[in-house]
């Protein structure tokens, strides 16, 4: 299998940029020692996710989620520790080499030769409609839709030819397998030779580098369904996965507001217009996943769905998953249009332009659903237009905006806030609740609440210092550890110096327990060891010092027992309680703080 050298690791991590790497994703400010934003991996409104200024590990105390810059790559974008480590030594200008990279892993094989199937794809794709002739009706369509050859580019879009023969036997002479081929997500699951696309317009779906993860593809006739998304790969997930997000992902961070659309045609109707913070789904309702997405980039999201039924339940819907993830909801309704792509061909970019200006808080547009969908003239209507405003409420984090909507909703609607608040209430302890020992037993599981000991305290402060190895060098060994999870911290020191591992998450990779992992992120994020350091361990050190003393004269006086009782070797006697003396002479050097004898 493929293997990262320790040493080139090393190199990598030494000249990474952490906190650059970091704030790509999240918004973070300098408090102490320590950087605090805003944590990617929970909803919240108060700052937990802190990243040392030293070490340039992280840690959230809220959802206690922590580990190196390598980690939070892994979990923020979903890669794995070879791509982690690559997109790491990209930044830093570092040569990635593999020990044994002849014999990678051939599940990674299988990701990289996808990817490498999907650029090629899309560029044979793109090549159709832009020079050949079956291309051309495809681009046609592009063109009435108001679409331009810069932004055909640069979306890369492409036509399937419509001969189905064509895909497989194409790949076919590439090299690719009948086994890779019907795990490619290109084809039909009932005929492996079948193509999914075929006469259709196509879609690059990339991921949030730029790299293709999936098609779309959009039908010119009536025949069969309109669009078709890929199925999910081993590199494609739909519930993660916003198209145009890696073309939008620098205006959403400069802009701090993401714009949802439902579909392609949309996103690049709002970009054809030059309005480039345009993303959307796949094909399915917007996700929670998409809604952190967005929120590791940006503050706030406007909901652009089709004004028809469907697209004002997408609306609704959506509106509450986005304000969930803490993220600032607006709706943005189409005007003169079903959607912005009809807007744009009809009407031109300066009304899309125009229109995306006009948007209304979540709150005051599902309001105003409530009211078109139960007659709030009478008792009952009221009663249900409550209820449809529950799961907003729910998602709302913070009781005074909870409160205030409560009191706007007794407003619209004409009863008493009180009467809402307790109909609320009460729907709560009857729905909500039912999750609370399921939701109680998953935040437990994510806590240290380690018991602190001097022994759990000693090594993590060695671990977190300048020189971790110390302990090795003054011959302590597991044994003179009482505690089982410094221990097992300690063990990992020393697999980490056979390795020639050196950072802190290295070190911390090769320990089993993951308490005693957890409390050393713990106390590196909250920097409570930073300035006493140093004489953690020279306490610690003199402690172990004196403990291996104590231990080693118990032993010496079971011995001179031992022989008083026996034969009673008077030389014997004699260099035990020499033995004895020294030691004593050494126990009250220490004591006294004066040297101790070697």
């Amino acid at each position: 299998m493929a293997r990262i050298s320790p040493q080139i690791r090393q190199e990598i991590l030494d000249k990474t940029d952490f906190l650059s790497v970091y704030q790509e994703h999240v918004r973070l400010q300098k408090k102490g020692a320590s950087y605090w934003g805003l944590c990617p991996f929970h909803t919240e409104k108060t700052p937990s996710f802190s990243v040392s200024s030293d070490t340039g590990l992280f840690y959230c105390f809220g959802c206690h989620k922590g580990g190196s810059i390598i980690q939070f790559l892994m979990d923020v974008e979903k890669l794995t520790y070879t791509e982690a480590m690559e997109e790491l030594a990209r930044k830093a200008g570092v040569q990635l080499q593999f020990e044994e990279s002849e014999y990678a892993a051939e599940g990674e094989k299988d990701r990289q030769a996808l990817f490498e199937l999907y650029d090629r794809l899309s560029k044979t794709f793109h090549w159709f409609l832009i020079n050949h002739p079956s291309g051309q009706r495809a681009l046609d369509v592009l063109h009435k839709r108001g679409l331009g050859d810069d932004l055909i580019e640069k979306f890369s879009l492409g036509y399937a030819p419509a001969n189905r023969q064509w895909l497989y036997s194409f790949l076919k002479t590439k090299g690719y397998s009948d086994n890779f081929l019907k795990h490619s997500g290109l084809f039909s699951k009932n005929n492996q030779y079948w193509p999914l696309f075929a006469d259709r317009i196509m879609f690059p779906i990339s991921d949030a580098r730029g790299r293709i993860i999936a098609f779309g593809g959009r039908a010119m006739d009536q025949e069969g369904p309109k669009y078709i998304n890929s199925p999910e790969t081993v590199i494609f997930k739909k519930q993660d996965t916003l198209f145009a997000l890696s073309q939008a992902i620098d205006s959403i961070k400069s802009l701090d507001e993401a714009l949802i659309c439902e579909g392609y045609m949309d996103v690049l109707s709002f970009h054809a217009a030059g309005i480039t913070n345009a993303v959307a789904p796949l094909g399915t309702a917007f996700t929670s996943h998409q809604a952190m997405a967005i929120r590791r980039r940006a503050s706030k999201v406007v909901l652009c769905f089709d004004s028809d039924e469907a697209g004002l339940h997408a609306a609704e819907r959506a509106c509450s998953i986005a304000a969930a993830v803490g993220l600032e909801t607006s709706v943005l309704l189409p005007e003169g249009g079903k959607d912005a792509s009809e807007i744009l061909e009809k009407k031109g970019a300066g009304e899309l332009t125009r229109m995306a200006k006009n948007t209304i808080n979540a709150g005051h547009f599902l309001l105003t659903r409530a009211g078109q969908l139960f007659d709030i003239s009478t008792m009952e209507g009221k009663a249900k237009a409550v209820s449809f405003l529950f799961p907003f409420l729910d998602a709302l984090d913070s009781d005074v905006r909870r409160q205030e909507y409560i009191k706007e909703i007794g407003r619209t609607l004409g009863v008493g806030a009180h009467a809402v608040e307790m109909d609320y209430a009460k729907a709560k302890v009857s729905g909500i609740y039912r999750s609370m020992n399921a939701s109680a037993s998953s935040s437990s599981s994510g806590t240290s609440h380690s018991a602190r000991t001097s022994d759990l305290v000693f090594v993590a402060a060695a671990i977190l210092s300048s020189d971790p190895f110390r302990l090795l060098s003054e011959h302590l060994d597991s044994d003179s550890i009482d505690d089982p999870r410094a221990r097992d911290l300690f063990s990992a020191l020393q697999e980490a110096q056979k390795e020639g591992v050196q950072d802190v998450d290295g070190i911390l990779s090769l320990c089993a327990d993951d308490a005693a992992v957890r409390f050393v992120r713990e106390v590196d994020a909250s920097g409570e060891l930073k300035a006493g350091i140093e004489k953690i361990l020279q306490d610690g050190l003199a402690q172990k010092r004196k403990a291996a003393l104590e231990k080693e004269r118990k032993k010496l006086v079971a011995q001179l027992q031992s022989v008083k009782a026996g034969d009673g070797d008077i030389a014997q006697e004699k260099m035990i309680l020499e033995e004895i003396m020294k030691i004593d002479g050494e126990l009250k050097a220490q004591a006294t703080g004066g040297d101790i004898d070697e």
